[in-house]
């Protein structure tokens, strides 16, 4: 009988231990099944920092995912846009003192020669920008089908505060290779990178990527680190990525970091070795990830970190990478622009959209969940009836001094990035009124649902490119209340905010 229930209990206690261990792979096992099938990117890059030119060689594994046979391939290449002869600059007149503090300093991005499937080929720049390339096939490409491209490139970087730069010991690599652009709707898109928004489109893939650059230099980036080797003067760094939709990396020097490891993630803050908030910031980001991973859906990553360096805008957010500006000095401020950042995790990182054509969707998700956030955790002192009347109170002070001064005012949220009036225009058309249309929308179906909502939509389409229509879908389903009309008078302009 002894025997029996010693059995029995090594039996119970074997069954623990692989459920454990089950659920410790869990995020492993869901990479590995997404990254199955996707493209694959291999790039090897060096860093020379009495030029700051980066010189690079990529290998691309792309494989034909849509139903129709392609008679060629397009990749995005956005360090063209910082070359003085670019017809769309990634920067507003406005902002140019803010971006070059030392005075103006143009960037380039060359493409030396492309091999396809081991054949030097032509290829020729397209859009008006001339910040894409195009290849022809030499036999068009079948569904499922695979084709290699070998590209060598290299990026002057400019000296500036912008996602691709360098300045006062910052090195931001943001959007620095040729990246496959969406095939959508019969073509690629290849937008120019605008200067309003986040003007990029990308599908998950895989990367593989070697980089060396100055040993001085501390590395963040997508993914994970693999491993590094030290030379005398450099570093070589090599990092691996699964099912992600970009990869940026930035290297800072004396700099600092502290991390905590949630769920199987490891957290990290990067900032400045003087600097006195590293804890408040790291629990910032903490606790926005266990909140969002809570509300929404769980984070398949192994790492996130949270970067702080000079940066033209308040943030931006890299898949497993985001940026926050040195320019936040406030505590809420820093708070603010970390919780939102992280959103984007979630809206952008796993749930894509075309960033150019539906802005709203993962900008306006992303500053409301950070609202959502902060209700949850009262100890930033900011009430999410007051965050709301403050985005209220802004957006119609807004919209009266664009009345009285130009007469009419844009208020469809579905506008391009680049066809709004400007960059305030953008900032409050998806911003501020994304607030108040969840606001709204959560005083018909209530917050239990709303936030129910989210979690269908992140369930929905995760790892996918999600569209309006798609969004509209899912809150329909997960509220049960018909809501169309809701969501188009709202994002159609119909809506006016003050009369509702």
């Amino acid at each position: 009988m002894k025997n029996k229930v010693l059995k029995c209990f090594a039996l119970l206690f074997s069954c623990f231990c692989c459920l454990f261990a089950f659920t410790g792979c869990d995020n492993s096992r869901i990479l590995k099944k997404v990254s199955k099938n996707l493209s694959a990117y291999d790039i090897s890059a060096v860093l020379d920092e009495q030029t700051m030119i980066v010189s690079a060689t990529e290998t691309v594994s792309f494989i034909n995912q849509t139903d129709v046979v392609l008679e060629n391939v397009c990749f995005n290449f956005y360090p063209r846009a910082f070359r003085e002869s670019s017809e769309v600059l990634p920067y507003t007149t406005k902002n140019m003192a803010k971006v070059f503090p030392n005075g103006i300093d143009y960037g380039d991005g060359t493409i030396e020669n492309v091999k396809l499937n081991g054949k030097p080929i032509s290829f020729s720049y397209v859009n008006e920008s001339q910040t894409a390339i195009c290849i022809d096939f030499e036999k068009p490409l079948e569904p499922k089908h695979k084709a290699e491209v070998e590209i060598k490139f290299s990026v002057k970087l400019a000296n500036c505060t912008h996602r691709l730069g360098y300045f006062n010991g910052t090195v931001a690599l943001g959007n620095f290779f040729p990246i496959l652009a969406v095939y959508e709707k019969g073509e690629y898109v290849t937008n120019p990178y605008y200067s309003t928004g986040d003007p990029f489109f990308s599908d998950i893939a895989n990367f593989k990527m070697k980089i060396e650059f100055p040993n001085k230099y501390k590395i963040a980036s997508t993914g994970d680190i693999l491993s590094s080797e030290n030379k005398d003067k450099s570093k070589i760094y090599n990092i691996s990525a699964r099912a992600v939709r970009d990869f940026a990396i930035y290297l800072g020097e004396n700099m600092k970091t502290v991390s905590k490891t949630v769920k199987k993630t490891q957290i990290s803050y990067i900032g400045y070795n003087n600097d006195e908030d590293f804890e408040e910031n790291l629990q910032t980001a903490v606790k926005s990830f266990e909140f969002y991973s809570q509300t929404f859906g769980k984070y398949p990553y192994k790492t996130l970190t949270v970067f702080k360096a000079p940066f033209v805008h308040g943030g931006m957010e890299y898949p497993n990478l985001v940026v926050i500006s040195d320019s936040a000095v406030d505590k809420f401020d820093k708070a603010k622009v970390i919780a939102h950042e992280i959103a984007h995790q979630w809206w952008y990182g796993l749930v894509g959209n075309n960033q150019v054509k539906e802005a709203w969707l993962d900008e306006s998700l992303a500053e409301y969940s950070s609202v959502l956030f902060f209700e949850a955790h009262s100890e930033y002192e900011a009430s999410y009836k007051d965050m709301v009347s403050e985005a209220f109170s802004v957006y119609t002070l807004y919209a009266d001094i664009v009345k009285s001064t130009a007469g009419t005012i844009k208020t469809s949220m579905l506008l391009p990035v680049n066809d709004y009036g400007s960059e305030y225009e953008y900032s409050y058309m998806i911003y501020v009124k994304g607030v108040l249309m969840f606001d709204a929308l959560r005083d018909i179906i209530g917050v239990k649902k709303i936030k129910k909502c989210f979690k269908k939509y992140f369930a929905e389409y995760e790892f996918k490119i999600a569209t309006t229509d798609c969004l509209i879908s899912c809150f329909r389903k997960a509220s049960g209340r018909d809501i169309e009309g809701f969501f188009d008078s709202w994002l159609s302009g119909q809506t006016i905010v003050g009369t509702i």
